[in-house]
């Protein structure tokens, strides 16, 4: 299962130290952005619920490697390509882009984990409803 994503996005002044460069945390950030918008184009949230209660997909892992930092307004063009869904968890791979020029890649991989109230959460299979919409 194999989709992509385009996101842009404007860095901006209080993301960057006093050089104007922006901070590591932006890419992240960035890299977060996409992928919510990449859900809601997908009619989907971070944050869903079914009959059992709340799922959720929280952080397993982040990698990123920064070639060429942003400085402030620059525009970035974010790409997130859905590389694998296997069942526990998706991995969101991102390549970060400045006027055609690389900036950064990077790896998300999230776990589906339910999150009962007054509990600790737990992993669980990805529902097929959520599996049938990353697939559209």
């Amino acid at each position: 299962m194999i989709a992509n994503h385009q996101h842009q996005r404007t860095v901006r002044f209080a993301e960057t130290d006093v050089l104007g460069f922006a901070y590591f945390d932006t890419y992240i950030r960035m890299m977060e952005e996409t992928e919510y918008s990449f859900l809601r184009s997908r009619d989907l949230r971070v944050v869903l619920s079914d009959d059992k209660g709340i799922i959720g997909f929280p952080r397993i892992s982040v990698a990123i490697e920064v070639e060429n930092p942003l400085q402030f307004e620059d525009l970035a063009n974010i790409e997130l390509q859905l590389s694998a869904v296997d069942g526990k968890q998706i991995v969101y791979d991102f390549v970060i882009e400045c006027d055609q020029s690389m900036v950064a890649r990077g790896c998300f991989k999230v776990a589906c984990c339910r999150f009962p109230k007054g509990e600790n959460p737990y992993a669980i299979l990805t529902p097929d409803f959520v599996l049938e919409k990353l697939a559209k």
